[in-house]
């Protein structure tokens, strides 16, 4: 691993991690960050409503220990709190999801009123926005293709819509579904074109390139 710290969170901090990942780090399933930055590891296993349940499963790291035992959390440097990261181990890549709440409905209803309150765009944080498969996809092998939103779509009903360089032109592709919040986060340069009105389609030739309203 490079002597350089590759995640923004503090590498003391503690983390949950099944405890399956010590002796078999191959095993692992999926991550989540919270909406406090801290970091769940599973080798699949959800947490349980039974803490001695948990107890067994799962443990505690610092977050150096657990990128060390697992360096292709590195990866997520830039993955925003509140998403998910399935770990895909024949391509060697992280495939990224929202979460959906919490156990404690209380605290999700704050949390959603502050975003809401935060956010400074067309549409709500919490909408759930169509993106090209290819930009929820984290690969950690050598070869990196360019990660770019090239079109935002702003359909009718006020929906949208969000295509990466990867797509290539007029060709059918499939989506995903992740919040609109999460694609500003993971793409902020975004959101300068989240002022879209309904009907209105951003493009730009390159990712450099500035974005050029040519619909609606």
């Amino acid at each position: 691993m490079s002597t350089e710290w590759p995640l923004r969170q503090d590498p003391e901090a503690p983390v949950i991690i099944a405890l399956a990942l010590v002796n078999d780090p191959d095993a692992l399933g999926f991550v989540v960050l919270d909406d406090e930055d801290d970091w769940f590891i599973s080798d699949g296993t959800e947490l349980s409503d039974d803490v001695l349940v948990n107890r067994e499963s799962f443990g505690k790291l610092s977050l150096r220990e657990a990128v060390e035992l697992l360096p292709q959390l590195g990866a997520l440097k830039d993955m925003p709190t509140g998403m998910a990261a399935d770990w895909d181990p024949e391509r060697r890549t992280w495939l990224l999801s929202s979460v959906a709440g919490s156990d404690d409905e209380d605290e999700d209803v704050r949390l959603l009123a502050q975003r809401r309150a935060a956010w400074k765009y067309e549409g709500s944080p919490d909408d759930e926005a169509q993106i090209s498969s290819g930009l929820t996809e984290i690969p950690t092998g050598p070869q990196q293709p360019v990660r770019a939103v090239r079109q935002v779509v702003r359909e009718q009903d006020g929906t949208w819509l969000f295509v990466g360089f990867e797509v290539p032109e007029a060709e059918d592709f499939e989506v995903e579904g992740l919040e609109l919040e999460h694609v500003a986060n993971l793409y902020p340069d975004v959101r300068s074109v989240l002022k879209a009105a309904p009907g209105q389609v951003y493009d730009r030739a390159t990712p450099a390139s500035d974005w050029e309203l040519v619909e609606g």
